[in-house]
Parts: structure tokens; C-alpha cells; sequence
């Protein structure tokens, strides 16, 4: 470009203007002309102005483009404020009435108020002082006066006033304030007259006249209008028609009324009653006192005479009569009871050892000493109060002691009674004494006795038997002699039964010729076996082991038939023994299955593989199937693996993760784990065939992401919730603050788009540490106050504690 002059160069238009477009500015300093661009003229040359340089009219201030901070203290003066500008929002607390309980000393303006809270009382500042304020009409001075009969004194407190009413003194006695006695009138002192009270009635107080009636007034007393001579005798009295009593005279006992059956009344004692001189009514019989259990009654129900009841004095009783008690012991008499009187089983108890095991069943004792007969074993027990216990009785007091063997002149065998005793099995003959009188021993092998033992031949079944204390050797009772001298023919017996023998002989044979023989006997007919018998099997060994067979007590008649077959009986505690060949097809049902059993798979027809056993659609029988129809819940405790396509009709429950193998069965998997929630959470899975994006890979995108804007509420803090939303709206009402908002996640992005109401010219502050503005707080975007204009703030998060915001502003 040809050199020009400034003034012939082309006008660079405003709006051309850029802040790098270059001037030529001559540098005094340095004597050179130098290049300066806009921007730094801009910038720099602001500091260059002095101060109150450039006029306000010459500054263009966009509504609400002054910061608070920009005006200084004070300089807002009463002129610049608009009348009725200032609303009742903008005043401070106390700035037109001071609380306070205590006045200040001054205050902050003429016409200020202040309230003392302790009293209420409202006073105002006149520049020099603070006046009460008195309401309109208030009473503010109370007078008093002592003119007339009343003296009014007034005392005033502080804010409080005190009124005191007294009556003057009166100049004589006995006067009271009243009126004139008739006619109107001044009040004054003056004394009662008796036209002052009412007239007394019948209801109603009041003055009366004493003039007769049986009254009289004696001075200034009234009394009884009668005089009689004084008596404390009571007395039969005569009285005036006033009631007044005039004359009386000693009462007797003509004055009294004769008692009746049905009035009170006068009485003279009759029979079996006197009076004293004191006049005192009585019974006129006596009887020494005492307890008696027969007494002698008079005839006017006097007892007359007592005494002890004696035996003839009770008549007889029937037995009939006694209901409720018992007899005591001490009634009977000794002797009294008879064994008829005795029932069955009193003294004695029956029973016996089992017919299976031969142990002795016990009854209960009804007292001690009562006795119980083992009927089984024939042994005899006593109860003690506590227990049976077993007692011996073979003839007399002679107690079985056990046996003794005269070839070796040592006792055999011994009872529980002979090892109490002092008796030993293998062991000598014991010397009598004292604990072992009347015990016997019974020989077993035949010899001569030595020892303790007679020095005779003994056989069996003889007797020894120790006579105590003093005896040298036990006594002798010869019972193998008297046998050896009977005959089997002399001893007589009584025909019974099918047996029509009389001699021990004859029975003998009798019975050797219709016995049943003790092997492989025969029997024709019903063989019955009686009460509480059984049949007892020794069994291929003889030892201490049988089988019995007994039967449970019938209540009918009952028949057991055996099957044509051979085989083994089966009871109820045998195992094992039943086979499936005992068993008719078809003859097990469910109800013979317990509801614990377990079938082993092995049981089972086999099906082919990986088949599941279901019933069938019938639900009348099972199957095997490779498709399983669950129409309930399936619970997989382990880990469930699916071959092929499985469909689910309902909802899958899955305790931990599913696992794809992919189309390459090898050792990487693709698991579907989800975190452990701590509420309900449903995850909904598009209707439409696509790929899931994940949170840590790079996504690519074939279609729109959007979401749901978020409406914000309204308020005076507009609170927001970053958790909600991407995007966010709101309306406002009236000036607001966007609050500090909560769950600001970084790498967060979106917009907040801010619409004014009908009404418009709301502003929006921003409050908290989190929202960052290009140039600072200072620079954060001012709305478009139109009416429902749009304004968008785009916003960052960069962190949890910086969100970065910038403003289209007025979109339209």
C-alpha cells in the first residue's frame, strides 16, 4: 500500500474490529513510533484514565451488570431510592422497632422505636431522649380525694397504680353508715333502729317482738316465759298449750303400757326369770359351768344339770348312715375283724413271673407288712413300706439254707437266706448259733457226717438243722428212713380227673399208659393250653436260651392258619427274610411306601441318555423325557449347565452368575455376574436385537442415547439431584438460587434449561462451591428477564466438587 495520510486511509468499520487489528502509537519514552493492537489498548488504556474522568452518561449498564460489590459504602443516598421501592422483604430484622430489655442509651434515628420486652411498654427517640408512648384514650393520672365519709388514696409504682378506699370514724358507739330511718336521704353514722330489720317470716331472717307466746325478755334477754321448781327425779310432767312444762310428779309403774306381742312396753318377770334390787332381769336357775356332753334341759329351756355322755346314751347307728370319713384303727376292737370280713388279696398279693422272661412283675404295697405269693416260683415276699422282699417259710421258722454233700462232708449249694447266713458253697458245715437258728441244709450225697455234722450215715433227703446257740453239731431229721419204709402202693390217693386210680402205684401206671411221650409225640384233637400258658423250644442247644410262643389275650375267638407250603415264619422283628418272589405282583401301593424312603437310581428302568424322570401330561404316570416341562419353580443349588436353547415362561432365579461358553466350547467363558443388591432392582432389556455396551471398552454408537429431561421444583433454592438425569428444566417464579447440587459425578455432562414465567425479570444466583464460571463468580450469566424467555446452561462435571458452565442465553 502507497504511503497515505491518516486521514486519507479507508475507515475500518465497528463491526470489523478485532482485538489483534493493529495501531501506530508513538512511544515518547523511546522517541519511536510503535504498533499496538486493539486488545492491549483496550486493556491496558483503562488504567490510563484518571479517576472521575469519564461521565455516567457516557456508561451503558445493562439491569442488574453492577456487582454489590462495586458500590461502595454509603453511596447510595435517599434521593436515589424510589418511593415505595423498599418492600417489608428488604428491611432487616429490628430496623423500625428495637427489641430490647434494656433502653440504649441513644437512638439510631428521630422516630426510631423500641420495644422493652420485659414490660411491653413501646417507646420512640426524639433526638435527645426516648418518650413512653401513651395510646389514644389511655388513662394516664388517677386523682384521689378525702372529701366526704370515704377517704380515696392513690399510689402510683412506676407503670402501676394503687387505689385504697377507708370510711371515717364514726363519733360515738354502736353506729353504722346508712340513710335516713324512712324517706331518701344523706348517708351518714347513726345508731340501729328497729325499723331498719325486715320482718322475720317463716323462710326468711329477720327482727321479731317479744310480746307473750311463752317468751319474755328479762333486761336485754330473752327466755322461757316460765318458772318451775328444779328436779333431777324423772318425773311425769304436765305442760301449757305452749309446750311449756308447769308441774310433775314421780313416775310408777301405772304410767308405764303393758308390753305386747307387737309393741314395746312394760314387763313383769315370769317363770325362770327374777329381778334384783337393782333391777336387774336374770335367769332364776344356776348351773355350775363347764363342758358337758349330756345336759338336763327344764321346761323353760333352762339347762338344769350336765354330765358325760355314756355308752348307753347312743342308740344304735345303721351303717347306712355313715356317707363321708373313715373308721380309725382305735374303734375296732381287738379281735373284731374275721376272715370273713377280710377280702380277697388284703394280706396277701398274687401274681408271678412272666411267662416269657421269669421276671417277677411287683404290685404296688398297700401297707407295710402286706405279703405277695409268687405264684409262679412259690416264693412269698413281705412289703417293708418300700419294697417286696422276699421272705422263706417251710414249715414254722425253718429257713432252706441249700444242700450238703455227706461224701465230702461240704455244703453243695446255698440259698440267698444261707449266704446271709454265714453259709458258704464248698466250705464246712457252719457251728450253730444264734444267726443261724432254724436253717437246715438238705443232704444230696449219701456218707457219714463229720464236723459240725452228726457222725451217723446220712442219705438223702435228710435234714440238718442248727438249734442255735449251745448245740455241739447241727440236729438230725431221719427223712430218707421214713421214705425207704413206704411203698408206692400204701400211699393213697384221690381219684380226680380222668385218673381212677386211689394209690400213688396205680396212678403211676395209669399215667405211664396214657402219657405222651416226651419225643415226637401225637396229638388227635384240640389240645388246649390254659391261662397264661406257653409253649416253650429248648431249640438244638441246651443252654439257658428258649423260644417261647405265647399269644396276646383274646377278646374273641381267633384262628391262625398256616399256608400249605414250606418255609419260615416271619415276625414283626425279623429282617431280611421277605423276598420278592413272597410278594404278588401288583400288591404294593403308595401308602406301603414310607414318605422317608429313598429308591437308589439303580432301581429304575433305564431310559436313554441324559434323560430326566417326569410324569407325563396325564399326571397319572412317569416317564422319561428329554423335555422337561417345569411348571413350578426350579431351585439348582450347584451349577446348572444348558446344552442347547432352554426357554423360561416366567421368572429365572439365579443365585450367582451365568456363564456363556460361546460357540467354541474351550477354557474361556463370558460370566454375567451382578453386584449384591441392597433393595429390589429391575434391569430391562431392549425388545430389539442389539449389542450391549459396557462401561470400560470403547462404544460405538449406531443410534441416538438420549434421556428423559428432568424437571426440576421450583423453589427458593432450586435443589438438584445430578443422580436423576443428564438433563434438567426449570421454570421460575420469582428470583431463585441454584442450589449446591448433590451426587456430581465426574465426566458428567449436560444442560439446564431455565424458562421465565409469565411474569419474568427473574434472576438466578448461584449458591455453594461446586459451580465454576468462565471469569469467576463475578461473570456467571444473567437471564433474560422477557417474559417466558429460554435461557441454557450447558454444564461439565470435572470432579465431585467442579462443575464447569457456560450460557446460551435467550434462545428463541
Amino acid at each position: 500500500m502507497a504511503n497515505l495520510k491518516i486521514s486519507d486511509l479507508p475507515a475500518l468499520a465497528g463491526a470489523d474490529l478485532a482485538a489483534d487489528d493493529l495501531l501506530v502509537a508513538v512511544d515518547t519514552g523511546a522517541a519511536a513510533s510503535k504498533k499496538l493492537t486493539i486488545g492491549d489498548l483496550i486493556a491496558n488504556g483503562v488504567t490510563l484514565i484518571a479517576d472521575d474522568a469519564i461521565p455516567g452518561a457516557k456508561i451503558l449498564f445493562a439491569a442488574g451488570g453492577i456487582a454489590t460489590a462495586d458500590i461502595a459504602d454509603a453511596a447510595i443516598t435517599t434521593a436515589k431510592v424510589a418511593d415505595d421501592s423498599i418492600t417489608a422483604a428488604k428491611l432487616a430484622n429490628e430496623s423500625t422497632v428495637d427489641l430490647v430489655t434494656t433502653l440504649p442509651t441513644s437512638g439510631a434515628f428521630t422516630g426510631q422505636l423500641a420495644l422493652d420486652t420485659d414490660d411491653n411498654f413501646l417507646y420512640c427517640w426524639n433526638g435527645s431522649a426516648w418518650l413512653s408512648l401513651k395510646a389514644a384514650g389511655s388513662i394516664n393520672t388517677v386523682a384521689g380525694s378525702t372529701v366526704g365519709l370515704v377517704d380515696i388514696v392513690v399510689t402510683t409504682t412506676g407503670s402501676s397504680v394503687s387505689i385504697a378506699a377507708t370510711n371515717n370514724d364514726t363519733d360515738a358507739a354502736n353506729k353504722f353508715l346508712a340513710g335516713p330511718t324512712s324517706g331518701a336521704g344523706a348517708v351518714a353514722y347513726r345508731i340501729i333502729d328497729g325499723s331498719d330489720l325486715p320482718a322475720a317470716t317463716t323462710s326468711a331472717k329477720g327482727g321479731v317482738v317479744v310480746n307473750g307466746e311463752g317468751l319474755r325478755m328479762d333486761s336485754n334477754t330473752i327466755e322461757v316465759d316460765n318458772d318451775v321448781t328444779l328436779s333431777t327425779t324423772h318425773h311425769v310432767v304436765t305442760y301449757s298449750a305452749k309446750g311449756l312444762v308447769t308441774g310433775g310428779r314421780v313416775l310408777t309403774s301405772a304410767d308405764l303400757p303393758v308390753a305386747t306381742g307387737s309393741a314395746r312396753g312394760a314387763v313383769i318377770p315370769g317363770s325362770g326369770l327374777a329381778v334384783d334390787g337393782s333391777g336387774n332381769i336374770n335367769h332364776s336357775n344356776s348351773v355350775a359351768a363347764g363342758t358337758y356332753t349330756k345336759v338336763t334341759v327344764d321346761g323353760q329351756g333352762h339347762i338344769s344339770a350336765g354330765a358325760t355322755l355314756a355308752a348307753t346314751d347312743i342308740p344304735d347307728i345303721s351303717a347306712a348312715k355313715l356317707t363321708s370319713g373313715t373308721i380309725g384303727s382305735a374303734i375296732l376292737a381287738t379281735d373284731a375283724v374275721t376272715a370273713e370280713k377280710l377280702a380277697d388279696q388284703s394280706v396277701t398279693k398274687f401274681g408271678g413271673a412272666g411267662a416269657t422272661d421269669n421276671v417277677v412283675t411287683f404290685p404296688a404295697g398297700d401297707y407295710k407288712g402286706q405279703f405277695f405269693f409268687d405264684e409262679k416260683n412259690e416264693d412269698l415276699y413281705v412289703f417293708t413300706g418300700e419294697s417286696f422282699l422276699p421272705i422263706t417259710v417251710i414249715s414254722g421258722n425253718l429257713v432252706n439254707a441249700g444242700t450238703y454233700n455227706a461224701n465230702t462232708n461240704l455244703v453243695g449249694t446255698v440259698t440267698t437266706a444261707g449266704s446271709a447266713a454265714g453259709f458258704s458253697a464248698g466250705g464246712a458245715l457252719p457251728t450253730p448259733a444264734t444267726g443261724n437258728l432254724n436253717y437246715y441244709v438238705v443232704v444230696s450225697d449219701s456218707g457219714t457226717g463229720s464236723g459240725n455234722a452228726p457222725a451217723v450215715s446220712l442219705a438223702p433227703p435228710d435234714m440238718l438243722i442248727s438249734l442255735g446257740a449251745g448245740a455241739s453239731t447241727f440236729q438230725l431229721i431221719d427223712v430218707s428212713n421214713a421214705i425207704a419204709g413206704q411203698t408206692a402202693a400204701n400211699i393213697s390217693v384221690v381219684a380226680t380227673g380222668g385218673i381212677a386210680a386211689t394209690d400213688v402205684q396205680a396212678a403211676l401206671q395209669e399215667l405211664d399208659a396214657e402219657k405222651i411221650g416226651a419225643a415226637s409225640p401225637t396229638f388227635t384233637g384240640t389240645v388246649l393250653l390254659g391261662q397264661n400258658a406257653v409253649l416253650a423250644f429248648e431249640g438244638s442247644a441246651d443252654d439257658q436260651y428258649e423260644t417261647t410262643i405265647t399269644v396276646v389275650n383274646a377278646t374273641a375267638d381267633r384262628t391262625i392258619a398256616f399256608p400249605n407250603v414250606s418255609g419260615n415264619v416271619v415276625t414283626t422283628g425279623d429282617t431280611g427274610t421277605v423276598t420278592s418272589a413272597m410278594i404278588a405282583d401288583a400288591t404294593i401301593v403308595d401308602a406301603d411306601v414310607s414318605a422317608t424312603a429313598e429308591i437308589a437310581v439303580s432301581k429304575l428302568a433305564n431310559g436313554t441318555a441324559r434323560q430326566l424322570l417326569q410324569t407325563d401330561t396325564a399326571g397319572s404316570g412317569v416317564e422319561f423325557t428329554s423335555n422337561v416341562d417345569i411348571p413350578g419353580t426350579l431351585d439348582v443349588t450347584g451349577v446348572a449347565t444348558f446344552d442347547s436353547t432352554s426357554t423360561f415362561v416366567g421368572n429365572a432365579t439365579f443365585n450367582g452368575s451365568l456363564i456363556f461358553e460361546g460357540a467354541t466350547p474351550d477354557a474361556h467363558e463370558l460370566t454375567l455376574s451382578v453386584a449384591d443388591p441392597g433393595a429390589d432392582v429391575t434391569v430391562t432389556i431392549p425388545a430389539s436385537t442389539t449389542t450391549l455396551a459396557g462401561l470400560a471398552i470403547a462404544q460405538s454408537y449406531t443410534k441416538a442415547q438420549r434421556g428423559t429431561p428432568v424437571a426440576l421444583t421450583d423453589a427458593t433454592t432450586i435443589a438438584v439431584d445430578m443422580s436423576l438425569g443428564n438433563n434438567f428444566s426449570v421454570t421460575l417464579a420469582g428470583n431463585r438460587t441454584l442450589g449446591d447440587p448433590s451426587n456430581v459425578t465426574a465426566g458428567q455432562s449436560g444442560v439446564i434449561v431455565v424458562t421465565q414465567d409469565g411474569t419474568g425479570s427473574r434472576t438466578l444466583s448461584y449458591t455453594g462451591t461446586k459451580w465454576k464460571f468462565s471469569g469467576g463468580s463475578a461473570s456467571a450469566p444473567q437471564l433474560t428477564g422477557t417474559a417466558a424467555a429460554v435461557d441454557v446452561l450447558a454444564y461439565y462435571c470435572e470432579s465431585a466438587t467442579r462443575i464447569t458452565v457456560t450460557s446460551l442465553l435467550n434462545v428463541s
